[in-house]
């Protein structure tokens, strides 16, 4: 009885091994293009799933928050309401040199594993986003407010060059810890 089942337990191993194996071959990203350029995207987030010909987008209530991220490890961030919803992604540009009063921030991004990590400083205080690529569509990040304690878990859609912010709500708030 034993044996069997240890001829089972190294039979699943088996079989979950070649499953990983074949995932990882499949999973063969396509570069990304970097539009500046056209060509393959080169820096540290140029292998992390983001995509750089665009931005993503994320509607809580009346505000909009945008980011738009660039191969070198840069983050354009901004936010508005519906008043100024349309010129919001004029200002996700590499060389925006951020406004804290008014939402606008440039900052280094650092890929830690899979995780994206990057904190902005408005006028008071910090906030910190930590989260992950979801799909060549999608970021999530918990928004943790140094400023209030509030964390928000955020997913940000992504929006080609030249299209609007997107019309759907959602931001979860996650209790302090």
């Amino acid at each position: 009885m034993n044996n069997t089942i240890k001829n089972v337990l190294i039979a699943i191993i088996a079989v979950l091994a070649i499953a990983l194996i074949a995932k990882s071959l499949l999973d063969k990203k396509e570069p990304a293009i970097d539009p500046a350029t056209g060509t393959a995207a080169k820096g540290p987030l140029a292998e992390s799933g983001l995509r750089f010909d665009g931005y993503y987008g994320q509607r809580v209530g009346d505000l909009f928050y945008l980011i738009r991220f660039f191969p070198e490890g840069r983050v354009v961030t901004v936010n508005g309401t519906k008043d100024v919803e349309k010129d919001l992604p004029a200002y996700l540009v590499r060389e925006t040199r951020g406004n804290p009063g008014l939402g606008l921030h440039n900052v280094p991004v650092s890929l830690v594993g899979d995780s994206l990590v990057f904190v902005t400083h408005p006028e008071k205080g910090e906030i910190e986003y930590r989260g992950v690529v979801v799909s060549g569509s999608m970021v999530r990040f918990v928004r943790h407010s140094h400023i209030t304690g509030t964390r928000q878990l955020m997913e940000y859609v992504f929006h080609p060059d030249g299209s609007e912010p997107s019309q759907q709500d959602g931001a979860e708030v996650v209790e302090p810890s």
